[in-house]
């Protein structure tokens, strides 16, 4: 009780973090210029999709009411949610033209604004995207899966808040209530058809979904370094798993308290891979930021390899209750084998994004990342291969069940076969969507066979609740 009150007391709420609701709006970071176009239409979303209920707050701020015998009515009506809520938790991510690093298509609804000029001054409306969702289940392979949202068409900015509103109510009065495995919108367009979706929409917001603009080719920044945003810096710190805390040796947090009480810097953002972005630092002050992250052991982006940069993990074993293996815990030593076998292969330095989730439920996004690592068991993965920087294709499984310490030699021939074949510039994930999974299979070392237990061989299925 007092971590969540304490939380609000900071400014920071937690309101609508769970539950069969609107979740916490995702956009690409903005410390630049960007601001004038997301800021806006985030805030916007907020306000439209916040629970109304002040139960919340009775509960976890004031914490003055045990018991009550106030009528169910006094409560205050639901716009949106009404008497029911929704069939299951939704998600809206807002990205940025030629930066896709919010993962847009994973998105329940995914907003891509469009630019006149190609400047954040001129913005003529946003595609909308809908039904991206990564939770599956292994025990329901067949009718559990990740998928990629569906292009709806484009809206104009007094359009767009409505539109978004219609598929969540259209999601609210179809969606599945009877299995939690399938009450997703992602299930709901799939078998209904995207027609559907479309005139339902359409019908409830009275707005025309119109053919979508041409838009930059999709990529995903790494808000690594130095960055220039507008008169002043940023800093884009890697934070391994999003960790904040002095260990090992590392005073991070004690460095970012220090740079936080200070007027070097004016704030910090989270980018989407779990990283950070320090703003507001003016050219002569940069010097001032370098000192006090390396005074207190915090290793830099150019401190660190490409593959440690952009690896990023669920938290996993040991609190979630989701997880079936580890995930952040193992990454860092993971990440240091799979470099060795890179240099090994001899495209050692590659910057290679890879995603490490605990269970299939897929929330550190493993479906689209180039390396794809899910937890199957407690030291079993499935390995996904192939899915693109720019987050609009999804990966393929290059094996199942695969003992965690196999991995790195179950991927090296895949990493020698890039290393002789790849094209320049190509990226991992294109090769291995290029070659295909059925080729690439072809090299793989023999599986390695272990007999299971009885208890690790009966291991419950992981249900679709934390995904992404």
């Amino acid at each position: 009780h007092r971590l969540v009150h304490d939380i609000n007391g900071a400014l920071l709420t937690t309101l609508a973090a769970c539950g069969d609701v609107v979740r916490n709006i995702m956009a690409s970071p903005f410390p630049d210029e960007r601001q004038a176009v997301l800021g806006p239409i985030v805030q916007s979303l907020v306000d439209r999709f916040r629970p109304q209920t002040t139960s919340y707050w009775e509960i976890w701020v004031d914490g003055d009411k045990a018991v009550t015998a106030e009528p169910v009515t006094s409560e205050p009506v639901e716009p949106v949610y009404g008497e029911t809520y929704l069939p299951r938790k939704f998600k809206i991510g807002v990205a940025w033209p030629g930066d896709n690093s919010i993962d847009l298509f994973t998105q329940d609804v995914g907003l891509m604004p469009t630019l006149r000029s190609g400047t954040s001054g001129d913005l003529t409306g946003f595609v909308v995207y809908a039904g991206g969702g990564l939770g599956m289940s292994h025990a329901r392979e067949d009718d559990t899966y990740p998928r990629l949202a569906t292009e709806l068409g484009w809206v104009t900015p007094d359009q767009v808040l409505d539109v978004v509103e219609a598929v969540v109510t259209t999601q609210r009065d179809h969606g599945n209530r009877a299995d939690r495995h399938r009450a997703r919108l992602k299930y709901l367009i799939d078998e209904q058809g995207v027609d559907w979706i479309k005139e339902q929409v359409e019908a409830r917001s009275g707005a025309a979904l119109q053919p979508s603009p041409a838009l930059p080719e999709f990529g995903a920044d790494d808000y690594h370094g130095w960055l220039p945003t507008g008169d002043t810096l940023s800093y884009g710190l890697p934070i391994p798993s999003g960790r904040v805390a002095d260990r090992d040796g590392v005073a991070l947090r004690s460095a970012l308290r220090e740079l936080a009480e200070s007027t070097e810097v004016t704030g910090f953002q989270v980018t989407p891979r779990q990283d950070l972005l320090i703003s507001g630092v003016t050219p002569k002050n940069r010097a001032i930021v370098e000192s006090v992250l390396r005074r207190h052991g915090v290793p830099m982006a150019e401190d660190v390899t490409a593959l440690t940069r952009l690896s990023i993990a669920c938290p996993a074993l040991p609190t979630c209750g989701q997880a079936l293996g580890e995930a952040e815990r193992v990454l860092p030593q993971f990440v240091e084998l799979l470099d060795k076998t890179l240099v090994d292969a001899g495209v050692g330095g590659q910057a290679i994004r890879l995603n490490m989730t605990g269970c299939p439920n897929g929330c550190s996004r493993p479906y689209t990342a180039e390396i794809g690592i899910v937890g199957r068991t407690k030291t079993n993965y499935d390995v996904y291969v192939g899915g693109a920087v720019g987050g609009e294709r999804m990966a393929e499984r290059l094996r199942a069940d695969v003992p965690y310490a196999d991995i790195p030699s179950l991927l090296a021939p895949v990493f020698a076969g890039f290393a002789v074949d790849g094209h320049g510039g190509e990226s991992f994930g294109d090769y291995c969507a290029r070659v295909g999974t059925e080729q690439l299979i072809t090299v793989l070392p023999i599986p390695t066979v272990k007999r299971r237990r009885r208890a690790e061989s009966s291991e419950p299925a992981a249900t679709e609740a934390g995904d992404e």
